[in-house]
């Protein structure tokens, strides 16, 4: 299986700031049911532009969202503060994934609460020395994440590993290193190595060009899930179409339902 991560209720968003501020329900249902109806299968859940009322006002969106798609919905809860983490972990119905720990000193004891909490987790490769500029910067990190996580209960097994996509406009060797990361990752560490996908084109005109050529590319190399935004129809078509042609989709399954979905809308 492929996870999708749908990425379109995030505080930084203009115009979610705005809904989360203005408790506007419509708005984030809105984008709730259009990110499942595309095939997303985890919402995500980003409240951390108000630190202040950041567990408020994650705590609403998961009222609004599960009462919107059902308690079954799977959310993501994406917070870097331990205590809402737990709170938020604690309030959604059905099985969260946590997004996200890393190597960072100061996410020790997000790690912690994603022990204790049994959930999935996404991890970042990224410590102390910051964002990772190399493929071996990626690797390494990932190392050290598995083996913190396996210090604290925590299996390979329940982790995604972010592998930080950077933008090719301020490093045109970024593509690149990420996808030889990919492939190091499920080689050596036998890890699920995830990324948010539209990063990679940020600054860039036609974003969306860019973001549906390099997905084929990462599925090729052995992605096994992505933060994206899965109403680009473009994106929904190179995912199934990718999977498909590399026999990860078996009897082509998810391309011909994906297909018959869309035909019919």
């Amino acid at each position: 299986m492929f996870l999708i991560v749908g990425e379109l209720i995030n505080s930084t968003r203009k115009s979610v700031g705005r809904a989360i501020a203005d408790r506007d329900e419509e708005h984030i249902r809105g984008l709730a049911r259009r990110q499942q109806e595309a095939g997303a299968d985890v919402i995500d859940l980003n409240a951390g532009e108000s630190v202040d009322r950041e567990l408020e006002d994650l705590l609403w969106l998961i009222g609004v969202v599960e009462d919107e798609l059902g308690p079954e919905v799977r959310l993501g809860i994406d917070t870097s503060d331990p205590a809402v983490m737990e709170r938020a972990i604690v309030a959604c119905s059905g099985a969260p994934l946590m997004n996200s720990i890393s190597n960072e000193p100061a996410k020790r004891s997000l790690i912690d609460v994603a022990a204790e909490c049994g959930c999935e987790v996404i991890g970042l490769a990224m410590g102390e020395a910051g964002m990772p500029m190399t493929a071996d910067d990626r690797v390494k990190e990932t190392a050290a994440l598995i083996a913190k996580c396996e210090e604290a209960g925590i299996p390979r097994e329940r982790l995604y590993v972010d592998l930080i996509c950077m933008s090719i406009a301020s490093s045109a060797v970024q593509g690149r290193e990420v996808l030889g990361a990919i492939r190091r990752v499920v080689e050596e560490l036998s890890v699920k190595p995830l990324v948010a996908v539209s990063n990679i084109s940020f600054g860039l005109p036609d974003r969306r060009l860019l973001n549906r050529t390099y997905l084929p590319m990462l599925v090729s190399a052995g992605l096994a899930g992505a933060i994206l935004d899965p109403t680009d129809v473009g994106i929904a078509e190179a995912i199934c179409a990718a999977r498909a042609l590399l026999g990860r989709d078996e009897y082509c399954m998810d391309y011909i339902k994906h297909y018959r979905a869309n035909a019919a809308a």
